[in-house]
């Protein structure tokens, strides 16, 4: 195991290296045929290309300025989800009414695999009739100056809209006299999408805060285990209804990739601010690893994660049979996860756009951003591995995931270790190891910290007074002393 980490290691050095990345050269005007616009501007006769400060194409009709052409990515390239700004071909009038907006390249995961040419269009359309004068929101068209996203592309959706507007309010500012409005100011876009989601960003807080104080307090939390598995239901539940259905916040090996290719160029914030809810998630991500490991993630924040166990907890209760592989084929898979992941590392040396196809592995776009609406065969395969983990607890997580693989790394960074052991575990008991539904415990009684999801089981056996020999033993005496302590000494008397 320590062989594979020094492995993916080496590979995420080469990944933030920017020595080992093609140097693009300097941004140029591209050219832009008269063909290209003629059918947005009919009575155009020529163009005129200006290079600097803002490049952009003036059409002519005759004598007339009839409107303006730009690229997005030329005058306002935003990095988007992919850490790549969009290349969109916009077209205005000279008071600034959007004529199209055409979406002409991208490298984003989301648009690669999962969003269709038509949905694009649909909403490039939304745009047509529009003034860039005045803030274009992305707040659903029954409101006033607002239009749809894009389902499943929140970020991809706000970048975009970003783009278009501040480089066609650049282009109108350089062309001042033309106009009588003025051009309203540009609030970032993770500040308007941080005030968008208030109430998302409150439940999102309000939770964790449910889950830290579980965890700080897990001793007295699991002494109940009724309780504790009430709490633990409740919560899964909330991971897969709000965090993942409503929020759209599962957490993607993507996401990874594009913070360390980040790395490699001028790092910026912004892009990892548009979504609040994933910003939040990864800050606290980031902080359960030094305090507790990977397995708060994987046991209590991933959506998809939480509908495989939820599944295997309503199969346990209607008793359908466990399927467990040998442990000699359980060890060898576990090793899947980190060849699947080596192979993606190596992927995204050449691109993030490459990678994201193959990264279909994950099946959170199909289940959770998607919702099952796309090609049959990524609906298939989503389906099957819930399906399998009706068998086999947590099937995608042990042996699939290249999230879960990444995140093991933080048991080489991790402060604490609060899961109780006793010496008994792993010698005359092995009730916890047995009990272990990702098998993160060996015949030793000894807990591998990169399997486990800490769902806090062994800790509900720990102390369980019917179950750990231990607390048996401890319950025995207890209940002997006491009941010594009940009798009272009689004595006879003859009359």
């Amino acid at each position: 195991m320590k062989a594979i980490h020094f492995a993916l290691l080496c590979l995420m050095a080469i990944l933030v290296n920017p020595d080992c990345h093609a140097r693009g050269s300097e941004a140029e005007l591209d050219a832009v045929s008269l063909k290209l616009v003629a059918h947005l501007f009919p009575d155009a006769t020529r163009t005129l290309p200006v290079e600097s400060p803002i490049p952009h194409l003036i059409v002519f009709g005759g004598k007339h300025i009839l409107g303006y052409s730009f690229f997005t990515d030329l005058i306002a390239p935003i990095p988007a989800y992919s850490g790549y700004p969009i290349r969109a071909l916009v077209s205005i009038k000279p008071d600034g009414t959007i004529i199209e907006v055409r979406i002409i390249s991208h490298q984003e995961p989301i648009l690669v695999i999962g969003v269709n040419d038509e949905t694009l269009t649909n909403f490039t359309s939304q745009y047509e009739g529009m003034s860039v004068t005045s803030r274009i929101r992305l707040t659903g068209k029954d409101r006033p100056n607002s239009i749809d996203g894009i389902s499943g592309a929140t970020i991809t959706a706000m970048v975009l809209n970003g783009s278009v507007i501040k480089a066609a309010q650049r282009v109108l500012q350089a062309h001042a006299d033309s106009i009588d409005t003025p051009v309203a100011d540009i609030e970032p876009l993770w500040l308007t999408a941080w005030q968008g989601k208030k109430i998302e960003i409150i439940l999102l807080i309000t939770g964790l805060t449910i889950l830290v104080l579980m965890l700080l307090f897990q001793d007295w939390v699991v002494v109940n285990p009724s309780i504790f598995s009430y709490l633990h239901i409740a919560f899964l539940v909330y991971t897969v209804v709000f965090i993942g259905f409503y929020c759209l916040a599962q957490l993607s090996i993507i996401n990874t990739f594009t913070f360390i290719s980040m790395l490699a160029k001028e790092f910026s914030w912004d892009i990892f601010l548009l979504d609040p809810v994933v910003f939040i998630l990864w800050g606290f991500v980031a902080l359960s690893i030094l305090l507790w490991g990977r397995g708060i993630f994987c046991g209590w924040l991933c959506p998809f994660g939480a509908i495989q166990e939820l599944m295997n907890k309503i199969a346990h209760k209607l008793d359908i049979k466990q399927y467990e592989f040998p442990l000699m084929v359980h060890e060898r898979l576990l090793a899947l996860k980190y060849i699947i992941l080596m192979g993606l590392v190596g992927l995204a040396l050449n691109s993030i756009p490459t990678v994201a196809t193959f990264s279909e592995v994950e099946p959170f776009k199909t289940t959770i951003s998607l919702r099952f609406q796309r090609e049959w065969y990524f609906s298939a395969y989503a389906i099957g591995l819930i399906l399998i983990s009706v068998f086999n607890t947590k099937f995608y997580c042990r042996y699939i995931c290249p999230l879960g693989a990444l995140l093991s790394f933080s048991s080489l960074f991790k402060i604490f270790s609060w899961l109780r052991r006793r010496p008994e575990c792993g010698t005359s008991c092995h009730t916890c190891g047995n009990d272990c539904s990702v098998g993160a415990i060996n015949n030793k009684g000894e807990i591998d910290e990169t399997e486990c999801h800490y769902c806090l089981e062994c800790q509900t056996t720990y102390w369980d007074e019917h179950r750990c020999p231990v607390m048996v033993s401890k319950r025995e005496r207890r209940e002997k002393r006491d009941k010594r302590r009940t009798l009272i000494p009689t004595a006879e008397f003859d009359d």
